[in-house]
């Protein structure tokens, strides 16, 4: 469940920095390692909440992925936040392999949020809906 919201925005960032500067670089596929590493701590987070809703409390999972908001929403936007501003920053580096890096890190981060938030809900309750039919 959790490989699509985290490996579609590696994918999806090397694709807006393909049109933006046409080409990409070796040195930027590092990039794909080190933000799977960091993105997959929030999707980790909103599926334990999730769960534990599902599983502890008894929620359907409408229910349980409004709970997973309600207690971890806030945190990884904040995180989230904190990292791309600082990726953003890095990108600002003069030395182009960094601020390549920073930039880049930053779109993935910032396509990560927005998959764990629009992606990963629907597709939790598509996949629930499945398994009691």
């Amino acid at each position: 469940i959790s490989l699509a919201p985290n490996l579609l925005p590696a994918g999806m960032a090397f694709g807006i920095w393909g049109l933006m500067v046409g080409q990409v670089g070796m040195s930027l596929s590092v990039v794909t390692g080190m933000t799977l590493g960091i993105v997959v701590d929030d999707t980790v987070h909103f599926l334990s909440k999730y769960l534990r809703a599902r599983r502890e409390k008894g929620l359907d999972s409408q229910e349980a992925v409004r709970y997973a908001f309600n207690t971890v929403g806030v945190a990884l936007w904040v995180t989230s936040l904190v990292l791309v501003a600082g990726f953003i920053v890095l990108g600002q580096s003069h030395f182009a392999l960094n601020a390549n890096m920073g930039v880049m890190t930053a779109i993935t981060i910032t396509i990560a949020l927005i998959m764990d938030f629009l992606f990963l809900p629907p597709l939790l309750m598509k996949l629930e809906g499945k398994q009691h039919a």
